[in-house]
């Protein structure tokens, strides 16, 4: 069969004046259109069969290098914070909504540390510490896991360092947040990282007037 002869049935569909035409010029027409069509579903199969498979959303790093932190500036203030009685400057804060809470916004983080531990909120203006909101929590525990493995201090493990790290839920007035605070010391020290439960926040951590 010769695809390029025009079929008598489509000869017809012409006037007898122009099934000669038709069945020729027109029939070339239809080829082309065919052929067309059959290119481009030919190109969406073999799209659809190679198509790289979309690659997944880069995660946010929350990893922090605490090295890398500038030192405190110098007090300006007259409170002071200490944690189980050292002084301490506030360098980084991380707040993160718990699995029932609603969305943390920054404008009410100073409320939210004032809640925590009494005075926290003036300590967070004074020491201007970088703040980071993570995402949702549904486990303190992992909450504090996840906390103490992305900061990364230059001492290694059971060394005494400047930085005091601390993390766990917090309850500022009714709220329940997770809380984590890196924290940097005058001198070295071994009381690096600590897991804190709720009730814990106001006794180990505490805004003093200097003297």
């Amino acid at each position: 069969m010769d695809i390029f002869k025009a079929p008598d049935w489509f000869r017809n569909l012409f006037p007898e004046g122009a099934r000669s035409f038709g069945g020729t010029y027109g029939w070339y027409a239809v080829l082309v259109v065919a052929g067309l069509l059959l290119l481009l579903l030919l190109w969406a199969v073999l799209t659809r069969l190679f198509r790289r498979p979309p690659e997944p959303p880069t995660r946010q790093s929350l990893e922090e290098i605490l090295n890398d932190y500038p030192d405190a500036g110098a007090k300006s203030g007259d409170r002071q914070l200490r944690f189980e009685g050292l002084p301490v400057r506030l360098r980084l804060v991380v707040v993160a909504p718990s699995g029932t809470g609603s969305e943390v916004d920054q404008e009410e983080v100073e409320k939210l540390l004032d809640g925590v531990v009494p005075g926290l909120g003036d300590i967070f203006k004074e020491d201007l510490p970088r703040l980071r909101i993570w995402p949702t929590q549904l486990s303190h525990e992992g909450f504090a896991n996840h906390f103490h493995r992305n900061m990364i201090v230059p001492e290694p493990e059971d060394e005494p360092t400047r930085w005091v790290l601390v993390a766990g839920r917090a309850r500022a007035g009714k709220r329940q947040i997770m809380l984590g605070l890196a924290m940097q010391a005058v001198k070295p020290t071994t009381i690096a990282r600590q897991f804190i439960d709720a009730h814990q926040w106001a006794l180990l951590l505490k805004v003093r007037v200097k003297e």
